[in-house]
């Protein structure tokens, strides 16, 4: 037989008893942390509470600065609340006078609908494109302008302003308030009043362009401008000397490219040359210019000197 008096004794009782103790501990423990859970999640109710509030009211009070919100008279000449930007031919003025009529909004800046700004400045032909930006502190829109690109101006006279003009993209530009041209390095038109009522068009225009482009390919020079206000006698001045090309008709450029035989004979042609002739089919001829009486006696005396 094993003897078993050496193996440690162990009382039922006193194994529950020491279980159920422990038990009763843990559940005070997690009541205990139930409690500062529960304590804990009602003060983070009562601060998210009193900081929404805050907020709330904080943005009430931010957005009712008067710095958000567009002056009275903020779409009237010259106020600076709307900047205009980028515009070369376009007035500011005409721009303010477009939009002048509109109310302002009694909105913060940045629930302003600028939808109605945009209706009115796409009225004006000039203007391609436009963008707004809105800026606060203080509140004001910045217009930002992309206008059309001239190519050709229109004129009745050399020395005139511009009465209209064309752009790259085929529109045709009457309104004098659009006139604010610096018209170097762009083609000049020279037509008569009544033509420019009449006859000056789009379709008219890309013609011209095309005997142009004609003239700059043939004589390597770039044309300053060409005077139409004759139909059947029009003239085209290059950097060098004048051309009459008479009428513009389906021979014209044929008639263009003897420019290129003609230029390299002017240097050897002493008198002066008032234009070259090209208005007669298969015949050239360069018109001299008349001298006066005194201006052969002037020269006379150089030449005695």
């Amino acid at each position: 037989m094993t003897d078993n008096t050496d193996r440690p004794r162990y009382n039922g009782k006193q194994e529950d008893f020491s279980s159920i103790k422990n038990s009763v501990r843990y559940k005070k423990m997690e009541r205990k942390i139930r409690k500062k859970r529960k304590k804990l999640n009602l003060l983070k109710s009562f601060l998210r509470f009193f900081v929404t509030v805050g907020l709330v009211v904080l943005s009430y009070f931010i957005i009712k600065l008067p710095q958000w919100y567009l002056a009275p008279d903020a779409f009237k000449y010259p106020e600076k609340t709307v900047e205009i930007v980028n515009n070369r031919i376009i007035p500011d003025s005409v721009i303010y006078n477009s939009i002048r009529e509109l109310d302002v909004p009694k909105l913060p800046i940045f629930l302003v609908k600028t939808k109605p700004l945009m209706q009115k400045i796409y009225k004006i032909p000039v203007i391609k494109k436009a963008y707004i930006r809105r800026y606060g502190f203080p509140a004001r829109f910045q217009i930002i302008i992309r206008e059309r690109v001239p190519i050709a101006i229109i004129k009745t006279d050399l020395h005139n302003p511009p009465s209209a003009f064309f752009t790259s993209d085929g529109v045709l530009i009457t309104n004098k308030s659009y006139m604010n041209i610096p018209d170097k390095e762009i083609l000049k038109i020279i037509t008569s009043p009544q033509s420019l009522k009449k006859e000056i068009s789009v379709k008219k225009i890309k013609e011209i362009e095309r005997v142009v482009e004609a003239v700059e390919t043939y004589s390597n020079e770039k044309v300053e401008y060409i005077d139409i206000r004759k139909s059947n006698d029009v003239f085209v001045k290059i950097h060098t000397i004048n051309i009459r090309l008479g009428v513009l008709d389906s021979t014209v450029y044929e008639r263009i490219k003897r420019i290129y035989t003609i230029l390299p004979q002017i240097s050897n042609v002493d008198s002066q040359i008032q234009y070259i002739d090209l208005s007669w089919d298969k015949v050239n001829y360069l018109k001299l210019q008349k001298v006066n009486e005194q201006d052969k006696k002037e020269e006379q005396e150089k030449n005695d000197e």
